[in-house]
């Protein structure tokens, strides 16, 4: 057999070297992940960057109590790796029941209180970072630092925050809430002396028990939840002449984004009742 000669033998070389440098390598799929409301979703995103596909099913300013699947959500789960769900969606079931059997990590995230709150908002980063890093350990380092970096951010305007309320001094406002709200709004400051429910859930006995409450204890400011009706407060604040704030319990947009216009909103109310002073 005859030996390569140089000419040919470089030529030859160089072949194998570019087909094991990887030119013809596929990128690193990602994990496919379905959540159910943007809570979950945001944060999944903040975590997984780069290395997830999220997709979540509620869009933020929609309730997912009157939340009902549809033909493309059972499509974007079947193709799914992990579902990511709180365990209260009432349509979680149907759109499970709906997917062919198969292998689909569900994972219940059961982190109480209001998740808009920044407190809780750290503690369900940890939850969903732990998940992630369980299913997919080899970015575990990854997942973690971005963690870090996202709880940062959030403690950092959290602190911000609690300090224009203790300058505004909120914790000398009396206020009556949407229930969905109670846990953002006294993490703020404020003094709830009431809450109310949906509007499908007020009699007029359980309103006239509110109005005569804000009236008492002297409210100017009554607070709806955007996704749970936004016009329930409506009557306590013909009643009292109250100014009207909705605020959102859910992230539209990032979570740190939908939590810094809740506050300005507060804010806002906050100068409006001055100003009538």
């Amino acid at each position: 057999m005859r030996r390569l000669r140089g000419r040919h033998f470089i030529p030859l070389l160089l072949i194998v070297l570019l087909s094991q440098l990887g030119c013809g390598e596929r990128p690193a799929e990602k994990l496919k992940l379905v959540t159910t409301t943007s809570l979950i979703g945001k944060i999944a995103q903040e975590v997984g960057k780069d290395k997830v596909d999220v997709v979540t099913i509620v869009p933020g300013g929609m309730c997912p109590g009157h939340f009902d699947v549809r033909p493309g959500d059972i499509k974007v789960l079947s193709d799914a790796q992990i579902f990511l769900i709180h365990g209260w969606e009432p349509f979680v079931k149907k759109l499970l029941n709906s997917v062919q059997p198969r292998e689909l990590v569900v994972k219940t995230l059961d982190i109480q209180g209001n998740w808009m709150v920044p407190d809780i908002q750290v503690k369900a980063v940890d939850s969903i970072t732990d998940i992630l890093c369980e299913i997919d350990h080899k970015n575990g380092r990854y997942f973690r630092n971005n963690a870090a970096t996202y709880k940062t951010q959030i403690l950092d305007i959290s602190r911000e925050i609690k300090q224009k309320a203790k300058d505004k001094k909120v914790s000398d406002t009396n206020v009556v809430c949407s229930e969905m709200q109670e846990g953002f709004v006294r993490w703020f400051g404020f003094n709830v002396v009431a809450t109310y429910g949906r509007p499908s859930e007020l009699t007029a006995k359980n309103l006239r028990k509110v109005i005569d409450k804000a009236r008492k204890e002297g409210v100017e400011i009554v607070v709806d939840n955007l996704q749970s009706g936004r016009d329930a407060g409506v009557p306590i604040i013909e009643e009292i002449r109250g100014v009207h704030v909705v605020l959102t319990n859910f992230p539209i947009g990032s979570y740190t984004q939908s939590l810094q216009e809740n506050v300005y909103k507060l804010l806002k109310a906050i100068r409006t009742t001055h100003s009538r002073d």
